[in-house]
């Protein structure tokens, strides 16, 4: 993309964002409508990872039908298990005031394998499931646990709302997640001039930062990252997020500077910054496909050992691959997708980088795990303007932005340490799926899963078969479970009924066990391998750019609307 004059950036960005406001003005009678909260739906929220016999914690959240925690709620749920031998008491209750949260600190599941809670509202007969819970042996010693994270978010210290210490409390506290980073903006748009921005962040806002992080950490229980959001404003292109493995060491490379104004530019200190021992850092693009600030992986030197992931999905929707060839997610905020090749997770696969996709928030306020501008237009309470401040979401509550619910990355590591954390990252030991979806994913191909062996499969012959398996648990019953090979789909296992037709609904089914209460998830899980004996060819994109290697990875679609995406993994040719 050309660079606009400097002057006539912030210009062009007001005149934009002023008709954005004019097109999606809020109906004042739905915006009355939704000034008094009522129940919609719970969350109910447990560990990804569970060893049987030990006691873990269940979170259970009341929210409303504009995604606001109920902080009277009042009402019961009955409490039951898919692990007959699970140790849970009969009902969960909420006493006025809770804040819209219970907690039930007392749940033992005894059965190892995928297991689930499943709560029944006593006043309305509505039924709710609870994430996936991957139940271990007694004793048993996994490599891998999978933590829950959301590393793009905004504070009132760039153009969001709220505080990074109250972020980064209600992930914990509220959402239950594992791993928080904030990425406030090094520079602004119109209605903060960059050069403003730019001194904030340089003068305290870096290392107000940096303190909240470090005040937040607490290894085995809570990590916090240390990050920012390099943001060529306004409209240069596209954004890239920074993290660092420890803050102490973490260096604002601004977009603004002259010897990191540019991607490449950025890469390369980052490069020099890993290399001459100051620390390690990694950079992340996202909404590369976002029209107003596109990051074209043709048009860059770019650089996959310090850039290792992409975010494929976000609010702003998923930059997989354009909305024309399926996608669930097409780019709709800001000026919506762009509509030429090279901005697309596929894209830059064909080209032949070496990148793994995540997914967060790029939230702007103190929510981490729960976006909420997707949901219907409202007035945000006299509370919420105070406390939170004037920032975009909270317009974006009482406008239609066209957005959706943000994303989440799972994270594989062997514990819940900056150290592990990062090395996941850096690993590309991740995966990303929709709020409030934690699906869990197993990816192999040849036994290699993500982010294993640096995520390739070495054969000796182009012609050698390769076991491709997939193992999916939904927190609602799956649609479809797509394995893409070099950019098109390649295999798809759906779920049908016993009539042989697509199960669009999979309601939980009771059954009587001893005495107490256990059920069965229909369609929830996914099972599924094939053999690939095609002769590994790999993939173009232009005369000069591409891979030897084919690259596999794995969609999943729920019926709820939710999705993930994990991978890729490789299959490269051995060499002697």
């Amino acid at each position: 993309m050309a660079e606009l004059p400097a002057s006539l950036g912030p210009v062009v960005k007001a005149t934009e964002t002023a008709k954005v406001f004019a097109d999606r003005a809020p109906s004042p009678r739905e915006l009355v409508a939704n000034r008094d909260a009522r129940f919609e739906r719970v969350h109910a929220v447990l560990p990804a990872d569970a060893d049987a016999g030990a006691a873990v914690s269940l979170s259970v959240q009341a929210w409303d039908q504009c995604e606001r925690l109920l902080s009277d709620f009042e009402g019961t749920f009955g409490l039951a298990s898919t692990d007959p031998e699970a140790i849970l008491p009969e009902t969960v209750s909420f006493d006025p005031p809770n804040g819209g949260l219970v907690r039930v600190d007392a749940v033992e599941f005894h059965t190892p394998g995928v297991q689930y809670l499943v709560l029944d509202h006593r006043e309305t007969g509505r039924r709710f499931v609870t994430n996936p819970v991957r139940v271990h042996p007694r004793d048993a010693d996994p490599e891998y646990r999978t933590y829950w994270g959301d590393l793009h978010l905004h504070s009132a210290l760039s153009d969001g709302t709220g505080t990074p210490e109250r972020g980064l409390a209600f992930g914990r506290e509220v959402m239950n997640l594992d791993v928080v980073a904030y990425t406030d903006h090094d520079t602004m748009g119109f209605f903060i001039p960059p050069s403003t921005q730019r001194k904030r962040m340089h003068r305290r806002y870096f290392d107000r930062t940096r303190e909240a992080v470090e005040a937040a950490n607490d290894p085995g229980e809570f990590v916090s990252l240390m990050a920012y959001e390099w943001t060529k404003q306004p409209n240069q292109g596209g954004h890239v997020n920074v993290y660092f493995d420890d803050p102490a060491d973490a260096t604002l490379f601004d977009s603004l500077d002259a010897d990191t104004d540019t991607y490449e530019k950025l890469f390369a200190r980052l490069r020099a910054f890993n290399d001459d021992g100051s620390g390690e850092a990694l950079a992340i693009p996202h909404h590369p496909a976002e029209s107003m600030y596109p990051f074209d992986f043709s048009a860059v030197d770019y650089d996959d050992e310090v850039a290792p992931l992409v975010e494929v999905y976000s609010q702003w929707g998923s930059s997989e691959r354009p909305g024309r060839e399926g996608n669930r997610f097409p780019l709709r905020m800001g000026q919506g997708e762009v509509d030429e090749p090279g901005h697309y997770v596929q894209d830059a696969l064909r080209m032949g980088y070496r990148v793994g996709m995540m997914a967060s928030a790029d939230y702007h306020g103190p929510h981490p795990g729960h976006s909420l501008i997707h949901t219907r237009p409202h007035l945000p309470s006299l509370h919420d303007w105070v406390q939170a401040g004037l920032g975009w979401s909270n317009v974006w509550r009482v406008w239609d932005e066209q957005s959706y619910p943000g994303g989440l990355v799972a994270i594989r590591a062997p514990e819940l340490t900056r150290e592990a954390v990062f090395d996941a990252l850096r690993s590309r030991r991740v995966y990303g799926t929709t709020q409030p979806n934690r699906t869990l994913v197993e990816f192999t191909v040849d036994g290699v899963g993500v982010g294993e062996a640096e995520s390739t499969a070495v054969v000796d012959d182009p012609t050698a078969e390769r076991e491709v398996t997939v193992e999916v648990a939904g927190d609602a019953p799956l649609d479809s479970v797509t394995v893409v090979k070099n950019a098109e789909p390649w295999r798809t296992w759906e779920p049908e009924s016993a009539s042989g037709e697509k199960q669009w609904a999979a309601p939980p089914v009771s059954a009587a066990d001893g005495g107490r209460d256990t059920v069965t998830l229909s369609g929830f899980t996914c099972e599924a391998s094939w053999t690939d004996d095609d002769p590994v060819e790999g993939m173009a994109w232009d005369d000069a750019r591409g891979s030897d290697a084919d690259a596999y990875y794995v969609r999943v679609e729920q019926v709820d609307g939710g999705a993930a995406w994990a991978g890729p993994v490789w299959v490269a040719v051995g060499r002697d």
